[in-house]
């Protein structure tokens, strides 16, 4: 992570008596960073689903048969493999 930037946020009082009793002997900063940092986690989570779920919806029906077959012969090696 690059420099830090001091901010000042508003949160509800029960919130913040949660995080400092959960945080232990983190401070509030390092929780208030994590926390952000997870969220931005699941924001992009969020986009990249949509955008596979954009591709496979414009999919012709061709495309989605190459896709199964490639699905199924990825399948079968994994099966071969394990009984192995």
């Amino acid at each position: 992570m690059g420099p830090k930037a001091k901010v000042s946020v508003t949160v509800d009082r029960d919130l913040l008596r949660e995080v400092d009793r959960l945080a232990g002997r983190a401070s509030r900063s390092r929780v208030f960073g994590d926390a952000l940092a997870a969220w931005i986690r699941r924001k992009g989570q969020v986009e990249l689903d949509r955008a596979i779920e954009r591709y496979y919806r414009a999919q012709s029906a061709a495309e989605r048969s190459e896709d199964e077959t490639w699905a199924s012969a990825g399948d079968e090696t994994v099966r071969t493999s394990w009984d192995r």
